[in-house]
């Protein structure tokens, strides 16, 4: 925490500076520098520790507190001061958002200083100290030094007067290391430091959400102020109010003289307490004045940004839920295949509302990183270290074994806990060498795929295998990839779109929780239900295996009820073709074939039902028998705002729409049902044969 809140920079020559011209190219994983705690240790000055509180007072700046000692022999490494270090220092405390890298402790400070919002005296500011400037403004709004204000101060101070210069420079351009593997903000320059890029968008977003909480009558977490405001549809009740219109909502809510009255009174009093070498010499005022206009016109101009027609045509309208198994082959380099891995994880958004991850050995099936909804525990426990010390090989018979019996173990824990939906689960094996596939590799994949009828077995291998494992997935069309990586990580989206866009086709699951590992065939659900959420304007997906409906029975159907307020109107679409069914595609595929069928509902109270009486009748077996599609689609007319309706802890957003997904009669029907029907069914035909003989 104490690493992302805070913002220094780290400007030590690494060794890799020929590469800082090309960051946006820039894919070269560094391994962080590995140190014990009793090796980095900040050195303050003890006079400032022993008046540590009082309060009001800003903190006398000295030149030692600026050193970080990383060694017992005393060196010192100089942060914000560089003279001959390197071309392109890191960055700390910047985060990665889908509209630019961010400095998080300045955003968080502006929300606190938004929520909590102070008037204070200059003459608290300078309590102990003479103040040379009589014409500054009586007060400062803490907002301003904790966001804008801040930074703007002290470039023109350290700019003006430590350097001399007559005109105060902002923004500086920088990159990550990867793309996917992000570690490091690399810097394009190691001058004029005071207000980086990250450090500028985190001083705006800060501004701007500090302003938007402080006159927000609605009761949110900090969690979904961040998530709303960063995501890229509907925004904080309003879709305006989102981070891919920040230069809109920045001339909204900051006053230009307001900005320069707040940075020249905050400057006068930081000058108080910053001893510098050098004299002002064109004046505070015009330092401060240069300062905004430079800002003013960088953030509107310069500062790339994100618009919000980009973020929404480049974005899905549905979120991906899912269970996602990574069986990993070692063989793969480490630097080759973790930027994959991670781009998969952010893509179906690992988290609390969202995906878990679990990483397994393709040896034999073995967990490598136990089942978690949390990024930073996977990126924790899957280190270059731990990726070396797995066992090498793949052995795919042996893994189907073992990840058979750890499925079936959680059908019976769902069944314990009357488990009815929700992720859908995905087994995504990760092969970088050549594979067996035999008789009993087959029969392993086939017992997978019969007594988990809900799991998707997908694989992406390094080179075409398709002719070795066609046989042991669902659709030989679509469920084996071939993907090129490289050690410099580039492309990675190009090249792991497709697998992908594979995840996201499995729809959420809808499931008999009776059913369990023994598929006993007397086990009807009766009528089961389970709560689930979607935010306007955006669709959920579902798939109900055929294993749940087989046998014809009058009472087996699902039902989509809408049980909460909130805007706009539902429509609920059914198919047994398109596993991803939309009302448009009803009209724009074919309109005399009734592959899509969708109805509205437009009360807050209202139900579509859809039949599955008979829906297997036509075919011989459960596997030629396809499955049942469901979309819930919330339909809501461009700039609708929104308001807070959802309270429940299942509700990622305050606005979340609430509906209830309802079934009857499910059964359960295995491989081992489907083998003694059809055989029984093949013994009855060759006696009435033989009768006509």
């Amino acid at each position: 925490m104490h690493n992302m809140l805070s913002t220094t920079v780290d400007s030590r020559v690494r060794g890799d500076e020929n590469m800082c011209n090309q960051l946006s190219q820039y894919r070269a994983m560094r391994v962080p520098r590995s140190a014990g705690t009793g090796d980095d240790v900040e050195i303050l000055d003890s006079s400032f520790l022993e008046n540590a509180n009082k309060n009001g007072h800003l903190k006398q700046y000295s030149l030692k507190d600026d050193v970080e000692y990383t060694g017992y022999d005393g060196t010192p490494s100089e942060r914000q001061i560089l003279n001959t270090n390197s071309q392109c220092p890191i960055l700390t405390g910047a985060i990665n958002t889908p509209y630019g890298a961010l400095s998080a402790g300045n955003l968080i400070a502006g929300i606190a200083a938004g929520s909590e919002a102070q008037s204070v005296p200059i003459t608290e500011l300078v309590k102990g100290s003479p103040l040379t400037y009589t014409d500054v403004s009586s007060t400062v709004s803490s907002i301003f030094p904790a966001t804008i204000s801040g930074d703007l101060a002290e470039a023109a101070l350290m700019q003006g007067v430590e350097r001399g210069a007559n005109t105060v420079t902002v923004g500086v351009v920088g990159g990550w290391n990867s793309t996917q593997a992000r570690k490091h903000y690399l810097l394009q320059s190691n001058t004029n430091l005071e207000m980086t890029d990250p450090e500028m968008r985190g001083d705006i977003d800060g501004y701007i959400l500090g302003n938007i909480i402080r006159t927000s009558s609605a009761n949110m977490r900090l969690s979904q102020l961040l998530d709303m405001y960063y995501a890229p549809r509907n925004g904080i009740f309003d879709p305006a109010l989102r981070a891919c219109n920040r230069r809109q909502l920045l001339e909204t809510y900051l006053d230009t003289n307001t900005l320069t009255t707040q940075t020249y009174t905050f400057a006068a009093a930081l000058d108080t307490h910053m001893p510098l070498r050098g004299t002002i010499t064109g004046g505070l005022r015009e330092l401060v004045v240069s300062a905004v206009n430079n800002f003013q016109q960088y953030s509107n101009n310069d500062l790339p940004n994100l618009n919000c027609h980009t973020v929404e045509n480049g974005n899905p309208d549905f979120r991906t839920r899912t269970n996602l198994y990574l069986v990993l082959d070692s063989s793969w380099p480490y630097e080759t295949i973790y930027p994959a891995i991670s781009y998969l994880l952010d893509m179906i958004e690992v988290g609390k509302y969202g995906s878990s991850v679990t990483l397994l050995n393709a040896l034999n099936g073995g967990v490598v990183v136990n089942t978690t909804f949390s990024l930073a525990e996977f990126h924790t426990q899957y280190t270059v270290t731990d990726h070396h010390s797995m066992t090498f090989g793949v052995n795919l018979e042996n893994s189907f074994i073992n990840i058979r019996t750890m499925m079936l173990d959680q059908l019976d824990r769902e069944q314990r806990t009357s488990y009815t939906g929700g992720n859908s689960t995905v087994l995504l094996f990760l092969l970088n060498s050549g594979i067996e596939n035999n008789d009993r590799v087959w029969n392993e994949a086939r017992l997978l795929n019969d007594t988990v009828p809900d799991l998707r077995i997908l694989f992406a291998t390094s080179n075409n295998q398709y002719d070795s494992l066609w046989n042991l997935v669902r659709d030989v069309h679509q469920d084996i990839k071939t993907i090129s990586l490289t050690s410099t990580a580039t492309n990675i989206d190009t090249v792991m779109n497709p697998v992908l866009e594979r995840i996201r086709m499995t729809g959420r699951r809808i499931v008999n929780p009776n059913c369990g590992s023994q598929w006993t065939s007397n086990s009807l659900s009766g009528t089961r239900q389970f709560t689930d959420y979607i935010e306007p304007g955006y669709v959920n997906y579902y798939a109900v295996s055929p294993n749940y409906f087989y046998q014809n029975n009058q009472n087996t159907k699902v039902r989509i009820t809408r049980t909460g307020g909130g805007v706009g109107t539902f429509v609920v679409c059914f198919s047994r073709v398109l596993e991803q069914p939309r009302q448009n595609a009803t009209t724009s595929i074919n309109p005399d074939d009734n592959i899509v069928h969708c109805e509205q509902i437009s009360s807050m109270s209202g139900s579509v039902e859809f039949s599955l009486n008979d829906a297997c009748g036509a075919y011989w077996t459960i596997n030629t028998c396809p499955r049942l599609f469901i979309s819930v689609e919330s339909i809501v007319s461009s700039g609708t705002t929104t308001s807070s309706i959802c309270t429940e802890n299942a509700c990622r957003f305050p606005y979340n729409i609430r509906y209830n997904v309802q079934y009857e009669d499910f059964g359960c029907y295995s491989g081992s049902t489907r083998i003694a029907a059809n055989f029984l069914v093949a013994l009855i035909a060759f006696g009435s044969i033989l009768r006509l003989i």
